[in-house]
């Protein structure tokens, strides 16, 4: 591993031209070891990414020591795109990043995966979406792949947080400067709660604007089905829904208002064909043929619920929401009472208040 990652540190050296070294010369510390004419004679290699390899061979011998240091001392994993436990859905491309940097508990290889990516400027409705979404698919534990921004992203990982589903963060940066920063904690909870981050990027690297495509390509790669939730005409998750539609995956996206400009763009994706028309968990199920299921977090718990709580669950099903006043007057809980069975299911993550002290199952 330590000449592979060496290797990857080069710089010019692409995923492509990194497996046409390693093809033509058999192991990564030959090619490190390689003369410049005989570097030439490998397809696709430029004669001066040839003569820089001599050059600079020394730091990036530094450089692979100090990435295998850090990953022993904080436990992270690393997936050379040569070796069989690279991630089975990211191997047939050739694009695939080299070296994957990985910290968590989530199987990358969990037989469903699906990718929530949407806006950074989420609307409310854009989140019950997501819960309408997800919530039911505790019953298939699928593996819900996002990038970790802002908007939709976080939100994504949160749910599965709250519903118990195991959730992929895949970054445009390194483990040291994770990004955004303000979702640090959330990076961390995912990675310690049956979840995982992924990055191609060694861990001092910095998010930069280039960075975010290969995140993207990542992200679609790994889902077997990317959802755009929200999204303007143009965006992130624009590019992550035609990066996916060009890898042969589907795509579904969520529809909205004519004339909203948060989902415009899934509007034109549904449009024109290049992604499934998305309203439901179960329109997931339908479109990626999944069969059974297994006993999902939030049925546990609504069968770990005490007297006071199951009750008002039984008050909220197959309701669009519920008024505090009613629920009161139903259940004749004291006030005090009520507002501390209602806090715990919200912290539960089995129902979601609504404006005008209103609540509703969570997805619903």
């Amino acid at each position: 591993m330590y000449s592979r990652v060496a290797l990857s540190r080069v710089p010019n050296i692409g995923p492509k031209l990194f497996r046409s070294l390693i093809h033509h010369f058999g192991e990564a510390s030959e090619v490190l070891r390689a003369r410049t004419q005989e570097l030439c004679a490998v397809d696709g290699i430029a004669e001066r990414t040839a003569a820089g390899f001599a050059a600079a061979n020394e730091r990036h011998l530094r450089e692979a020591e100090a990435i295998l240091e850090h990953a022993d001392r904080y436990g992270l994993q690393l997936y050379c795109c040569l070796d069989d436990d690279y991630p089975t859905r990211l191997q047939p491309f050739t694009g695939a990043a080299p070296i994957l940097y990985y910290f968590g508990e989530a199987d990358l290889n969990n037989p469903r995966t699906v990718g929530v990516v949407g806006t950074r400027e989420m609307s409310s409705n854009g989140a019950r979406q997501i819960d309408r979404l997800l919530d039911p698919l505790t019953d298939f534990s699928p593996l819900i792949v996002s990038g970790l921004a802002y908007g939709v992203d976080v939100y994504a990982h949160r749910r599965c947080l709250q519903v118990g589903l195991p959730t992929l963060a895949v970054m445009g940066s390194g483990f040291d400067r994770i990004y955004p920063q303000a979702h640090g904690k959330t990076a961390t909870k995912i990675a310690n709660n049956g979840g995982g981050v992924l990055t191609a990027y060694p861990f001092w690297m910095k998010p930069d604007k280039d960075h975010f495509p290969a995140r993207n390509r990542i992200v679609a790669m790994q889902s077997d089905l990317t959802v755009v939730v929200e999204s303007a005409h143009r965006g992130g998750s624009m590019i992550t829904a035609r990066m996916a539609h060009e890898l042969g995956r589907k795509v579904g996206a969520c529809p909205g208002r004519g004339g909203d400009a948060l989902t415009e763009g899934c509007n034109q994706l549904i449009k024109s064909g290049r992604a499934h028309l998305i309203e439901s968990a179960k329109d997931v199920v339908d479109l990626l043929g999944w069969k059974g299921h297994v006993a999902g977090r939030q049925q546990r718990l609504f069968d770990d619920l005490n007297q006071e709580e199951q009750a008002v669950i039984e008050q909220l099903k197959d309701r669009e929401g519920v008024e505090i006043d009613e629920l009161h007057i139903t259940l004749k809980h004291p006030p005090a009472k009520l507002a501390s069975v209602l806090l715990m299911l919200e912290m539960k993550g089995l129902i979601a208040t609504m404006p005008g002290h209103r609540y509703r199952l969570a997805g619903g």
